[in-house]
């Protein structure tokens, strides 16, 4: 599969894997959710936080190897295959470089950070406690980044939902006995989960390693040489993937920030509304985020073989599959709206089942805009132009978080109309992504 076509059958073969991956690998925060939910109304708030203040970082540390995935893929269009193993190698050491510079940063200044940002002293003491056994998977998982992006480069993808399998399986035994104190482990709370998810993390990426060695890519693709510490590749890379790490970063710090304002201004039952709704959002745009990565393999390796004429035809095809998927998504939760809630929530809070069910409409229609949007706005990544998305992303961002300031001044203000930013957050990059596509000449990238 050194050269791609955006066959229905090529957006399949690779999608699917990453798809089930990815739901096994988002699962992660779904049962961190599930688990802590229990003990509380408190803990439930502070895992929703917590986990997005991680997640920061985790999208950095992603975003940095997406370039390693195009680079990858477009080695491959161009049937250079003997260069994947020093871009891989270079990757890997640029990556546990940067999740030790996290590890130290957040290790000194969780309070300070955490304190700017909430008023609430139990959920800043709680999401402490819970990034303090966190951060313990920064390297493991910047490690697994750089095999997602090599899997995902090279179009073979099966591995990886067989390793995020594996961190699920022992992120849920793990998740009880931690957090509740079961099968003779110790009782820790809301640290249980964090601790249970760096363990699972770690016994992923060992499942990658072996598999890498089993399959003989080490041979394939003269992986794991590390001969020299390349700076002229390390730059080239850099050059996609910092503009990538800034784009990430003002997206998901957009998204802090707004969590941040809900929690001071609406309290803590719409925090944990929000928080129930960022969980339905990240598990069921799971296809969405999936088929743009697989948007980046396509299209990065089209450009390797110069098959220009075929990019706008990709983004369609992966756009309408996107498309379905989110429509089956609406579908699921529609029908079964309590049980897709009510799993996030503690006895004791079920008051705020129904109050989420009737604001859900909201969820759907970012849904729907995001399935097709995020495809576009990969395909304007995937053809090199990363500088103008970083562009489109500040640029909307800053509307964004304009938009729902100016909804907090609103005396009719509620959950349902602040939800309502994502909306204008999703309308402004699909107004940005269509001009591009409209003007952009493919055949000078």
């Amino acid at each position: 599969m050194a050269q791609l076509k955006a066959t229905y059958k090529d957006i399949l073969t690779i999608s699917l894997p990453l798809i089930l991956g990815n739901l096994a690998w988002t699962s992660n925060g779904v049962f961190d959710t599930i688990f802590v939910g229990n003990l509380g109304k408190v803990e439930l708030d502070a895992i929703g936080f917590a986990s997005i203040f991680y997640s920061v970082l985790f999208m950095a540390g992603f975003s940095f190897t997406r370039g390693t995935q195009m680079l990858i893929a477009r080695r491959m269009g161009e049937l250079n295959k003997h260069e994947v193993g020093n871009i891989l190698d270079t990757t890997i050491i640029a990556m546990v470089a940067v999740a030790l510079i996290f590890f130290a940063l957040i290790k000194t200044f969780t309070h300070e950070i955490l304190g700017f940002m909430l008023t609430n002293e139990d959920i800043i003491q709680k999401c402490e406690v819970f990034l303090s056994y966190r951060i313990w998977g920064l390297i493991p998982s910047f490690v697994s980044f750089v095999f997602i992006a090599f899997y995902s480069g090279i179009g073979r993808t099966p591995i990886l939902a067989g390793s995020v399998a594996v961190m699920t399986f022992f992120n849920i035994i793990l998740n009880y006995g931690l957090v509740y104190g079961k099968f003779g482990l110790p009782e820790i709370g809301i640290g249980g989960s964090g601790l249970a998810t760096s363990i699972s993390e770690t016994l992923a990426v060992l499942v990658l390693f072996g598999g890498t060695f089993y399959k003989r890519r080490i041979h394939d693709y003269f992986l794991f040489r590390f001969k020299k510490f390349d700076t002229v590749l390390i730059k080239q890379m850099s050059n996609i993937a910092i503009p990538l790490m800034l784009q990430s970063l003002a997206a998901v710090g957009g998204w802090l920030y707004f969590f941040a304002r809900i929690e001071t201004v609406l309290g803590k039952d719409a925090l944990a509304i929000s928080s129930i709704f960022r969980q339905l959002i990240l598990f069921f745009t799971i296809p969405a985020w999936s088929l743009g990565s697989t948007a980046n393999t396509i299209i990065s390796n089209m450009v390797g073989q110069k098959d220009f004429s075929g990019v706008k035809d990709a983004v369609r095809r992966i756009s309408v599959v996107s498309l379905a998927f989110a429509v089956f998504s609406c579908l699921v939760i529609y029908f079964f709206p309590t049980f897709c809630i009510g799993i996030f929530t503690s006895k004791q809070d079920a008051a705020l089942v129904p109050m989420a069910t009737e604001i859900l409409p909201v969820i759907f229609v970012v849904f729907i805009l995001m399935s097709f949007t995020n495809i576009l706005f990969n395909g304007v990544i995937s053809l090199g132009d990363i500088y103008i998305a970083l562009g489109i992303q500040v640029a909307v961002v800053v509307v964004y978080i304009a938009y729902f300031q100016f909804m907090f001044t609103l005396t009719f203000v509620s959950t349902f109309w602040i939800w309502t930013a994502e909306w204008v957050y999703w309308l402004s990059i699909l107004a940005a992504c269509l001009i591009f596509f409209k003007y952009k000449h493919l055949e000078v990238v």
